[in-house]
């Protein structure tokens, strides 16, 4: 994941937007917040006025379709804006493209909201963190480690992306655990098979063909549109973008994991426990719709699939399980993230300290925390072994909509906090969670290896993968294996004929430093 990994993600999901300027680091509640400050202030002094006067508004737009919230409103938002005096007026991206018309055209808002890192980490568009933060807010120090993943080829970070946090924070906090791809299972059918073990890709093949049998019409797997393969990428370790081979990047079209997974994939579909339209799905609310309406067995999401689906068809009389083991000796998980969500302050800010006070907040512990849980103590109380308990239910997207608070993609969320959202003992999303930390590195020097806009290596990148996603298909759905292979090594030669090999002698040479940089922060 990280991430994200992209994916993740992406993923998925939806995001609330705060901020402000305070730390409330308490004694028992551990340190999994981005930044620290020390500035003596009590709780919701830092930044706000407490509502006496009226409120700073900043515009904010959000380079995210999906976002949900179109106001400022509800308990959470109007607890934020107390806290900092500062309330955004926001703008939902009507598609991908609009955030760089903006930027062409020089009509910025206050704040930017945005995954894409590499244009809004510019100079010309963004005022850094290093510059910002040290005028007007002092006291907060961020990790060294986010510092560096965040710094860009002109020496500055312009912001602190989201859903990341060091390897030290993973392991200072057991009860986190890391966004994977999961598998859900639905659970009467499971049991109708006679509830076979599956620890291998073997015994998987075997429930689905015993489901075909008995359940003829019912489809054994379902993909989701956005999470079609990276399940089975981590069943045989194969990595995302590029990978580290011997201390050198290949990327992960050359890597024989990937291979293995394509060919996985096409064998689903040969044996009939895939169907060929579901290549086409581009919407994941269909596929989620198919598995609440009874239409599948399985169905690939991530390792909180099966609690969310539980959530959204509490009425249909179904339940979902997580196939919580990984499957066989090659399954494993490099993290490679750096972070998703950025909230960078552009050169057009009117506002700049209000700004940072506002971001202040939002990188405190206290900040976070309330964006993502809720008001502590009313929403959530915090388990002296290390995480918070809810009282309501994390998984349904109505109850968290009326809130106003969501467990992804708060833009100044640690991937420890995210991860500690979803925890609850005896979870699927825990079961699941508990045993894929166990085959969980983590590599981000790999994930700072980002070509510039527009550079050569970019457009490599980018013809690669748009091929990519034309020609993959022919894999998954070729009659034989012989025709898969066919239509692997042709992916493969048309990518080594778009630049693959100089794409990655050009991740080679930028690896070595950056490992070295961050090597020399972790030991």
């Amino acid at each position: 994941m990280h991430k994200s990994y992209r994916l993740l993600i992406v993923m998925i999901a939806a995001l609330l937007l705060v901020g402000g300027a305070l730390s409330a680091c308490s004694n028992n509640s551990g340190n999994n917040g981005t930044a620290s400050t020390n500035n003596g202030k009590a709780e919701g002094e830092a930044a706000g006025n407490n509502g006496t006067e009226a409120p700073v508004e900043l515009t904010m737009f959000v380079d995210a379709t999906w976002y949900p919230f179109q106001d400022w409103k509800g308990e959470i938002p109007e607890a934020i804006t107390k806290a900092t005096g500062v309330k955004p007026k926001i703008t939902v991206a009507t598609d991908d493209k609009q955030l760089a018309l903006m930027v062409a055209s020089g009509d910025l808002p206050d704040i930017v909201v945005s995954f894409n890192f590499k244009l809004m980490s510019d100079g010309n568009i963004s005022l850094p963190y290093n510059e910002i933060f040290p005028k007007y807010a002092p006291s907060v120090k961020f990790d060294p480690v986010k510092e560096l993943v965040n710094t860009v080829s002109d020496g500055n970070y312009y912001a602190i992306r989201n859903d990341f946090s060091t390897e030290a924070e993973w392991k200072a906090s057991p009860y986190a655990h890391m966004m994977v791809p999961g598998l859900t299972l639905r659970k009467d059918i499971l049991e109708g098979i006679g509830n076979p073990a599956i620890k291998t890709l073997e015994d998987l093949d075997k429930a689905f063909a015993a489901v075909k049998e008995k359940y003829p019409d019912t489809t054994p797997l379902i993909l989701n549109p956005n999470w079609q393969r990276p399940y089975f990428d981590t069943q045989y370790g194969a990595a995302g973008g590029f990978a580290d081979k011997d201390g050198k990047i290949e990327y992960y079209l050359r890597q024989d994991a990937t291979r293995k997974s394509m060919l996985y994939v096409n064998s689903l579909y040969r044996n009939g426990y895939v169907t060929s339209e579901n290549f086409a799905y581009k919407n994941e609310s269909e596929t989620e719709q198919m598995m609440v309406s009874g239409k599948g067995f399985a169905y690939t999401w991530t390792y909180s699939g099966a609690d969310r689906l539980n959530a959204s068809s509490k009425d249909s009389g179904y339940e979902f399980i997580q196939l919580a083991e990984p499957l066989g000796a090659e399954a494993s998980v490099v993290s490679t993230g750096t972070g998703g969500l950025g909230m960078y302050v552009t050169k057009d800010n009117k506002n700049v300290e209000a700004t940072v006070k506002f971001l202040e907040y939002l990188y405190s512990e206290e900040g976070w925390r309330t964006a993502e849980w809720g008001i502590e103590g009313k929403d959530w109380t915090w388990n002296e072994a290390g995480y918070p308990e809810f009282n309501y239910n994390v998984q349904d997207l109505e109850t968290l909509k009326e809130k106003g608070v969501y467990w992804w993609g708060v833009p100044t969320e640690t991937g420890v906090g995210m991860a500690l959202s979803s925890y609850k003992s005896g979870s699927e999303t825990t079961r699941q969670g508990e045993a894929y930390s166990k085959i969980t590195t983590f590599n981000p020097a790999i994930g700072m290896i980002n070509p510039d806009t527009d550079s050569p290596e970019q457009i490599i990148r980018t013809n690669i993968d748009n091929m990519v996603k034309t020609e993959v298909t022919k894999v998954y759905l070729a009659p034989t294996e012989t025709e898969a292979v066919q239509a692997y090594e042709e992916i493969l030669k048309k990518a080594e004929k778009i630049g693959m090999s100089k794409l990655e002698a050009w991740a080679t040479e930028q690896y070595g430093p950056l490992k070295e940089k961050y090597d020399s922060l972790t030991k």
